[in-house]
C-alpha cells in the first residue's frame, strides 16, 4: 500500500512538471498510471480510507481533461499553421517522430472522426503488465537500431490484441501488414515474405489456426534463422531457392495459446493481455465518449461498464450506438436535419451533449441487456436449465438441442460469461446453475443447492484446516556457533555488507499479495524474540521449518515473511514479480533474503530467473542472499550457490545436446530422465544435482518442467 501512495505521488510531481513545461503528452501518461495506482488503492481499502481514495482519482481525472484540452488546442492550432495544400492525410506530409531507422519516422496514423482505437501506449488504458513489458522491448529495440523479438498476444476475444498490436508497430515506425492465415498454403506464406522489408511487423490473428505443413516448411525457419528454403517452379524445371529475410518481428495473437505449437511458444515472447476490472473498462468508456465529442460522468461509464461483459470491444461498441442514439435525439429536439452538419468531433464538442441515464437505460431496455451484462439468450439458457432440467446438471448436447446452438457457440459464448460470473458451473455430470444465476433471474435460491454448497465449503475448510499447521517457538538468546556456522555458508553476503539497526518494519513494510499468488498450503509459526513476537505466514512445511531453524539456534535477531516484492523479466521476456520468503536480520545485525525451493523446482527456468534477480537486488543494496534448498537425499539444507559451484560435467553437458538434437527428430526435442538414464548406461554414474549445475552455469539450456520431477530441458 506504501509503495502504491509512494508511486502515485511520484507520478502526479512528474505530471505537473510535464504541464508546466508544455508536454501534455507526458504529462497525460504519468496521470494514466497515477489514476491506475489510486485505483488499486481503493481496490485494497475500505470505509474512509476507500473513499479519500476514490476522491484523489477524480481530482486526477479532471486534471487529466484539463491536458486533453490543451491537447486538442495544441493539435488544433498545428493544423491552422500547416500548409492549406496538404490534407491531413496526404501521402506527401512529413512524419513526425523520432526514429533511429531514418531521418523522420513515420507518426502513429492519423485519427479519423469516431476512431475509438488508441494509436499510441501513452493512450492505451489498462493492462499495465503487458504496456510495461512491450515498451522494455521497444526502448531496447529503438536503442539498438534492430526489429523487435517476435511476439504472442494471447488473452480472449476482444481484448484488443490487434489494437495493441498496432500500438506496437506505431511506437517502432514500421510497416503493419496483417494476414490471414487460415486458408493460406506454402507458396502464399513465401510470396509474403518475398515482400517484407527490414523491420515490417508481420501480424497473424488466431495464429494458432495456421496450417501445420505451413508453419513447419516456412515460419519456423523463418523466426529462428532469418531465411526460408521453398521451391521453385513444377517438374523438372523445379529448383530448390533460399531467400534470406531481412529482420522483421512476427507479431501472433491466440485466444487459445495451448493450441499453439511449441516452436511458436520457443521462439517467441509470450505476452498476455487481461481481463479488465469494471472500473478500468469505466475509464475506456468515458475517454471513448470524449473521443466522439461527448461527456459521460463517472457513475454513468460505471454503470455502462457492468454490463459490457468485461471486453473493450463490446464497451466501445456500446459507446458508439449510446452517442448515436444520444445525437440523433439531440437533432430530434432541435430539429435540425442537414446532411453531414456533425462531420467532426469539434462540431459534436461544441454542443456539450451529456450521456444520461436516460439514455441508457433506454438504449439496455430496447437490446435486452439488464443490469448483470445478461442479454436475452444468457436469460434463456437459464431459464431452460432452471425450468425444465431443475437447474441441472445439464449435458451440452442436451443444452445445444434445447436452445438450438452449436455446442461451440454455448461453450465460447454464453458458458464463460456465466462461469466468470459464477451463474454457471461444470460439475462432471453437466451443467449446474448456481445460486448468482437463480438471483440474477430473479428466483428463489433452491434450499438442497444452498445445503449442498454449505456442506461443500465446511469440507473445504475441513481438508484445508487439516493441512494447515500452527507452531510457537521462542528465538534462542545464545547462538550454536557450529549450527550458525552450517547456516552462514548457506547465504552470501556480499563484501559491501552493512550492519542496519533500522527496524525491519521500516525497511520492509508489509506488502499485499495478490490472491491470486497466495499459498494453498500456509503453515502459521508465531516466534518469540523477547522483546517481540512475529507472527509469519509461511507458503510450506519447508519454509516454516528453516524459519525455526534459524530461530531455534540462535541465528536471527527478527524475521519478517513475504514484505519485499521484487520484479523481473523471465527468460521469455514476459514481465513478472514475485515475493522471497523471508527478510532476516541475522545475529550479526546483517540483512539477509532468502528464497525457499524444493531441491527438484530449483532449476525451473522461472526459479533461476528470480534467484538472479534477487542476487542483483542483494548486492545492490548490501544485503546478503540466498536460495536455499533441502536435499531429501542427504538430508541436509543446501543452495542454488553452492549448485552452481560444483564442477561442471562437461560429458553430460555435451550428451545433454546431443540427446536434444536427437529427440528433435522425433518429435520431442527435450533432454529428459530416460535420455539421463541412457547417460548412466554409457558413462556411469551422474546425478540430478550435475544437470543442475549444467543449467545454471549454460543459459542456452531452459528446463520447462514446473513440478521438477519428470526434467525437461530444451534449447532456449
Amino acid at each position: 500500500m506504501d509503495n502504491l501512495s509512494i508511486s502515485t505521488a511520484n507520478y502526479v510531481k512528474a505530471a505537473r512538471e510535464h504541464f508546466s513545461k508544455g508536454d501534455y503528452s507526458a504529462a497525460r501518461q504519468n496521470l494514466l498510471h497515477a489514476c491506475e495506482c489510486t485505483l488499486l488503492l481503493a481496490k485494497k481499502s475500505s470505509g474512509e480510507e476507500r473513499e479519500k481514495h476514490l476522491s484523489t482519482f477524480k481530482s486526477l481525472k479532471q486534471f487529466l481533461y484539463s491536458v486533453d484540452e490543451r491537447i486538442a488546442a495544441v493539435s488544433k492550432k498545428s493544423s491552422i499553421a500547416s500548409s492549406p495544400s496538404l490534407s491531413a492525410e496526404s501521402p506527401s506530409e512529413k512524419p513526425q517522430g523520432n526514429n533511429m531507422y531514418n531521418d523522420t519516422a513515420p507518426s502513429a496514423p492519423p485519427q479519423f472522426v469516431g476512431s475509438l482505437s488508441p494509436r499510441r501506449l501513452t493512450d492505451y488504458i489498462g493492462q499495465p503488465q503487458a504496456v510495461t513489458a512491450v515498451k522494455e522491448l521497444i526502448d531496447a529495440a529503438l536503442l539498438r537500431g534492430s526489429a523487435l523479438p517476435h511476439i504472442i498476444l494471447y488473452g480472449s476475444h476482444g481484448l484488443g490484441k490487434t489494437t495493441f498490436a498496432k500500438i506496437i508497430a506505431n511506437e517502432m515506425g514500421a510497416n503493419f501488414i496483417e494476414v490471414n492465415v487460415s486458408n493460406i498454403n506454402a507458396q502464399g506464406m513465401v510470396t509474403i515474405f518475398k515482400q517484407l522489408k527490414a523491420r515490417d511487423i508481420l501480424f497473424i490473428d488466431e495464429i494458432h489456426t495456421m496450417p501445420l505443413q505451413v508453419a513447419e516448411s516456412v515460419m519456423y525457419s523463418a523466426m529462428q534463422d532469418g531465411r526460408i528454403t521453398y521451391t521453385e517452379g513444377k517438374g523438372s524445371t523445379a529448383r530448390t531457392e533460399t531467400l534470406d529475410l531481412p529482420p522483421f518481428t512476427l507479431i501472433g495473437a491466440t485466444t487459445e495459446i495451448g493450441k499453439l505449437a511449441k516452436p511458436f511458444i520457443q521462439r517467441a515472447i509470450q505476452v498476455r493481455l487481461e481481463e479488465y476490472s469494471d472500473e478500468v473498462l469505466a475509464e475506456i468508456i468515458k475517454s471513448s465518449f470524449y473521443k466522439l465529442g461527448m461527456k459521460a460522468d463517472d457513475d454513468i461509464s460505471l454503470k455502462i461498464s457492468h454490463r459490457c461483459r468485461s471486453n473493450p470491444r463490446i464497451a466501445n461498441n456500446t459507446v458508439k450506438r449510446i452517442s448515436d442514439k444520444a445525437l440523433v435525439r439531440y437533432a430530434s429536439l432541435n430539429n435540425i436535419r442537414d446532411r453531414g452538419v456533425f462531420g467532426s468531433v469539434e462540431e459534436i464538442r461544441k454542443l456539450d451533449i451529456p450521456i444520461t441515464e436516460g439514455i441508457v437505460d433506454e438504449f439496455f431496455n430496447e437490446n435486452g441487456i439488464d443490469e448483470f451484462g445478461l442479454e436475452k439468450a444468457d436469460r434463456e439458457l437459464l431459464r431452460i436449465m432452471i425450468t425444465r432440467y431443475g437447474g441441472g446438471p445439464v449435458g451440452i448436447d442436451t443444452l445445444a438441442r434445447a436452445i438450438n446452438e452449436s455446442n461451440n457457440v454455448i461453450s465460447e459464448k454464453y458458458e464463460a460469461f456465466l462461469i466468470k460470473k459464477g451463474m454457471l458451473k461444470i460439475e462432471r455430470e453437466g451443467r449446474v446453475v448456481m445460486p448468482e444465476g437463480y438471483r440474477a433471474m430473479r428466483l428463489p435460491v433452491p434450499e438442497g443447492l444452498s445445503e449442498k454448497l454449505s456442506s461443500e465449503e465446511k469440507k473445504s475448510t475441513s481438508q484445508n484446516s487439516e493441512k494447515y499447521e500452527k507452531k510457537k517457538i521462542s528465538a534462542s538468546k545464545h547462538q550454536d556457533a557450529f549450527k550458525c556456522e552450517r547456516i552462514e555458508r548457506l547465504i552470501v553476503y556480499p563484501e559491501s555488507v552493512k550492519i542496519d539497526t533500522t527496524p525491519l518494519d521500516l525497511l520492509f513494510p508489509d506488502v499485499e499479495r495478490p490472491l491470486e499468488e497466495m499459498s494453498k498450503h500456509p503453515c502459521e509459526l508465531e516466534i518469540d524474540f523477547g522483546d517481540k513476537k512475529r507472527l509469519i505466514i509461511c507458503d510450506s512445511f519447508l519454509e516454516s521449518r528453516f524459519a525455526s531453524a534459524l530461530a531455534g539456534v540462535g541465528y536471527i535477531q527478527d524475521m519478517k515473511a513475504q514484505s519485499l516484492e521484487i520484479p523481473y523479466i523471465s527468460q521469455q521476456l514476459a514481465t513478472r514479480r514475485y515475493f522471497p520468503d523471508f527478510v532476516i536480520r541475522d545475529y550479526k545485525g546483517r540483512i539477509a533474503i532468502i528464497e525457499m525451493k524444493n531441491f527438484e523446482t530449483a532449476c525451473y527456468h522461472l526459479n533461476i530467473d528470480k534467484y538472479e534477480k534477487l542476487a542483483e537486488y542483494c548486492e545492490s543494496n548490501g544485503y546478503g542472499y540466498a536460495e536455499i534448498m533441502k536435499d531429501y537425499n542427504a538430508e541436509e539444507y543446501t543452495s542454488i550457490d553452492a549448485i552452481s559451484k560444483r564442477p561442471i560435467n562437461r560429458r553430460l553437458e555435451e550428451f545433454i545436446f546431443e540427446a536434444i538434437e536427437s529427440n528433435g527428430k522425433v518429435g520431442e526435442a527435450a533432454f529428459g530422465l530416460k535420455d539421463l538414464d541412457v547417460f548412466n548406461e554409457k558413462h556411469g554414474k551422474a546425478e540430478k544435482a550435475d544437470i543442475y549445475a549444467i543449467l545454471l552455469n549454460n543459459r542456452r539450456l531452459k528446463n520447462i518442467d514446473r513440478g521438477g520431477t519428470n526434467l525437461k530441458i530444451i534449447l532456449n
